[in-house]
């Protein structure tokens, strides 16, 4: 993955982020608004909540139209 181990933009300039699964996520020590892709779910996710010891993960999901 090139020079920074943690985010890419690959030569079609998309993003690429990181990949794990949930219990890889919960041991991260995450700064706030880190995005990651949780496998485990299928969802993206993002930290909205760091501390020096734990993070606190948001599911990012799309909301269904009524």
């Amino acid at each position: 993955m090139g020079d920074n181990p943690i985010v890419e933009l690959n030569t079609l300039q998309a993003l690429v982020l990181p990949k794990v699964t949930t219990a890889v996520r919960n041991t991260m020590v995450a700064e706030l608004g880190t995005i990651i892709y949780d496998t485990t779910q299928n969802k993206l996710c993002f930290c909205k909540v760091a501390t020096a010891t734990a993070a606190s993960w948001e599911k990012i999901t799309s909301a269904q139209e009524s």
